[in-house]
């Protein structure tokens, strides 16, 4: 059995569903989220839901599993480049868990067919992460910049 829809929610959305029932079991038990899924297995077996507590656990991640990749993270990264007079086209992107250097790290190619001096890039990879905007002799650039999804 599967709950995907084509609507699906994301994993905020999802997680926001149980923040609620969270927050009063902590506050009244404190532990960890997993206290709170043992319980609810135990509460399975006591209701005597069919199955109970490991069926409802083996769903749970199967259900879990299946949703996974509905909820690809949005970048929070962007590596991109611009061949001169075109647009921005990015090359390689970084969720919250990626560091900037990281995400410009990847344009190092680029920049050596731009021309740039290899024995620079590694400076130059430090430039991009802290926001700055690269311009090749061939006219190309090159930036490492927060996803404008996020903002807003």
């Amino acid at each position: 059995m599967t709950h995907i829809a084509d609507d699906s929610p994301t994993t905020p959305d999802r997680a926001d569903k149980a923040r609620l029932a969270w927050e009063l079991y902590h506050g009244a038990n404190g532990g960890e989220i997993s206290d709170l899924i043992t319980d609810l297995m135990h509460l399975a077996d006591v209701d005597e839901h069919e199955g109970g507590g490991a069926r409802a656990a083996r769903q749970a991640v199967s259900n879990f599993l299946d949703e996974q990749p509905t909820w690809e993270p949005t970048p929070v990264y962007l590596g991109q480049y611009q061949p001169a007079g075109q647009d921005w086209i990015t090359v390689a992107q970084g969720d919250e868990s990626t560091e900037p250097e990281d995400v410009a790290g990847c344009l190092w190619t680029l920049m050596q067919k731009a021309d740039f001096r290899t024995s620079e890039i590694p400076e130059h990879v430090r430039d991009l992460a802290a926001g700055a905007v690269l311009v090749a002799d061939n006219g190309t650039a090159f930036r490492v910049i927060k996803n404008p999804a996020l903002s807003g």
